[in-house]
């Protein structure tokens, strides 16, 4: 008869189903067990277990499901893949997308887009004289503005050499700074088209050695 008791075993109890004896524990101690083989909350130890019916190897099953859903949704892969990756790592989820991302690095967002997050840009701009440096610099402002700074100096005000003394630059007589202000990115991008300026020249700042690049020289303009 299914469900009967047919001995104990110190704090465990086995009962018959079927033909088959099953091993059951304390919840408590169950769920301590399920939690020293795998990493999952006590909450889902419980329900693995009340959904076996305490049995200890179909919660493990039922554990292991729920965390490679929870991988599949979060990087989009196969339950091949999934199961793959998280017995690699030990069926710890966040390890396993670590992994994940080393193997898939987000792109780099789009210039555009990186400046509506209020990141700062510049492009180097072509210079007639192998003595100047030409730039320019897009600066996101409140409220979807956007300030365009054409700047032209010496090419030796680097930021490496005057990143401290920047005042040296803006004091220069080869130094130039154009300012013009435009609302939203459409606005800009006709703005940078004036400057033969497309948005793939656009890059972080920390790719040009200029101090003016670097620097607040808003007290000088």
């Amino acid at each position: 008869m299914d469900g009967v008791p047919v001995g104990r075993r110190g704090a465990e109890s086995v009962r018959r189903v079927g033909r088959v004896l099953v091993t059951e524990v304390p919840m408590k101690g169950a769920i301590a067990v399920l939690r020293a083989q795998l990493p999952a909350s006590m909450a889902v130890c419980r329900q693995a277990l009340e959904a076996s019916g305490g049995d200890l190897q179909q919660a493990h099953a039922w554990v292991v499901r729920q965390l490679v859903d929870e991988y599949r949704h979060r990087t989009g892969v196969d339950a091949a893949e999934a199961a793959i990756d998280l017995q690699a790592a030990g069926h710890d989820v966040e390890r396993a997308i670590v992994h994940w991302r080393r193997r898939n690095p987000l792109p780099p967002p789009r210039p555009f887009a990186a400046l509506e997050k209020g990141c700062p840009l510049a492009a180097e701009l072509a210079s007639l004289d192998a003595g100047v440096c030409r730039f320019a610099h897009v600066i996101p402002g409140a409220q979807g503005t956007y300030e365009l700074r054409l700047i032209t100096h010496a090419a030796r005000f680097t930021e490496t050499t005057h990143g401290f003394d920047y005042d040296y630059a803006m004091q220069d007589a080869q130094t130039r700074v154009e300012r013009r202000f435009v609302t939203g990115v459409p606005a800009l991008t006709l703005l940078l088209q004036e400057y033969a300026i497309d948005e793939a020249m656009l890059c972080g700042i920390d790719a040009f050695d200029s101090c003016l690049l670097h620097s607040p020289i808003e007290a000088y303009l």
